[in-house]
């Protein structure tokens, strides 16, 4: 008697978190603002899944030591725009294996860039996150290891470096599509995003 009456509130509670949950307004996303930003290779943010950019070589006007390690060690896809953008969700996406880590970062507004995500054994074509708190960036990049351990490949290097130091082709990973949203305001008709 105690457990079928223990079951049936039991059932009641958790039918009531449900409709609660499910009550909860979903968000409504801006237009794909990376399109209006400028790059080093337009494919992969020209809004076409049939299209792949790669990652480049980290353009730094530092000329220090840390510059250089990051440029050494690293690639990026960078996005700029002239007027600061409002971005809150990331997509991207990528065939399996070219973007197992990755590092979603912007510029802040001192020009330091700010990690928001380490995105480790990444196995998804489509890779979205949702930050919590939107930002207000210039400038938006995925940062790309040159090379890195895999767990996929029983943990072999995915790519190696020449002895000159110099990329390798193979240290360019390809992507398909970076799209970048902010939230609209709730029951609002959709505004222009600036340039």
């Amino acid at each position: 008697m105690r457990f079928g009456l223990f079951a049936i509130l039991l059932c009641g509670v958790i039918g009531l978190s449900g409709c609660i949950l499910s009550s909860s307004p979903s968000l409504n996303w801006s237009k794909n603002i990376a399109i209006m930003a400028t790059s080093q290779d337009t494919k992969f943010h020209d809004d076409n899944i049939h299209t792949q950019g790669e990652t480049g070589p980290i353009l730094s006007a530092e000329k220090d030591e840390a510059a250089q390690a990051e440029s050494d060690k690293f690639t990026e896809a960078l996005l700029e725009w002239r007027k600061p953008q409002t971005i809150q969700q990331v997509v991207v996406k990528a065939q399996e294996g070219q973007l197992e880590f990755f590092a979603i970062q912007y510029m802040d507004e001192e020009g330091k860039w700010v990690t928001v995500k380490e995105v480790k054994d990444n196995l998804r074509e489509n890779y979205r996150f949702t930050l919590k708190e939107p930002i207000m960036t210039t400038k938006f990049r995925l940062r790309v290891p040159r090379q890195w351990e895999s767990r996929r490949v029983g943990g072999q290097k995915r790519s190696r470096r020449s002895e000159s130091g110099a990329p390798s082709a193979s240290e360019y990973k390809k992507i398909q599509e970076i799209e970048l949203y902010y939230a609209l305001p709730p029951d609002s008709a959709e505004t222009p995003a600036t340039e």
